[in-house]
């Protein structure tokens, strides 16, 4: 049953979403915005559904992979992480495209700074509760940190995943205070999200992977 979750939760996501377009006054209605948040083309209203049905995508895209995964004992050992990093990726799409709809559907011709800081808010938040269970990650081709060097040693991947998601977690609570605080003192959204997630690439990401790199060549000569 829990593959068909995600499935039936953007199936209903997308039917309250046709029944709230559907009542909207407005036929024609702002489907792009530009760099400064003003709206630069319009369309059908109904262009909106675009976002709930990649929802429905991503339902089907887990579906798919729960029948694959009870297959192959590799796959189905981490299952459980996988259901939830789909959850959380399911919720930051949901809160994001929720705030684009009601956007558009208002016929508003500017967005605002506050979606840039939504956008950031939500994307610390992700970094941070995936990063949060990347230690429990058991070794795979799949998901978590995958070099040579991890897929290699079980030691090496315990250390790399213990680190990358201490940096993780860091580096997503960062992002998530600094748009917080962007809100307040009225900082520039962009800045702030591109900021944050340069700081998770380089934090999280290139410096386990270096980190796993040298663990790695120790353990050789070691051998």
């Amino acid at each position: 049953m829990k593959k068909f979750l995600f499935l039936i939760l953007s199936l209903i996501n997308a039917a309250l979403t046709a029944v709230y377009v559907s009542f909207a006054p407005l036929e024609i209605v702002p489907s792009h915005y530009n760099i400064e948040g003003v709206a630069d083309g319009y369309s059908s209203k109904w262009l909106v559904m675009i976002m709930p049905c990649i929802l429905i995508v991503l339902g089907i895209i887990y579906l798919i992979y729960g029948f694959v995964a009870e297959h192959y004992e590799n796959l189905l050992k981490n299952q459980k992480y996988v259901g939830r990093i789909v959850l959380a990726i399911f919720l930051y799409f949901l809160i994001d495209f929720w705030y684009l709809t009601v956007t558009c559907i208002s016929g508003a011709t500017q967005m605002g700074n506050a979606f840039e800081y939504i956008l950031a808010a939500a994307s610390g938040a992700l970094m941070l509760f995936i990063s949060n269970m990347l230690p429990k990650v058991k070794q795979n081709s799949t998901l978590g940190i995958k070099t040579k060097a991890t897929l290699s040693s079980e030691t090496v991947w315990k250390k790399t995943h213990k680190l990358g998601g201490y940096l993780g977690v860091i580096s997503g609570a960062v992002m998530f205070i600094l748009a917080i605080v962007g809100m307040i003192f009225k900082l520039n959204g962009w800045a702030v999200l591109l900021g944050g997630l340069g700081l998770f690439i380089v934090v999280a990401c290139i410096i386990p992977c270096i980190y796993a790199s040298v663990l790695y060549s120790k353990e050789k000569k070691q051998m």
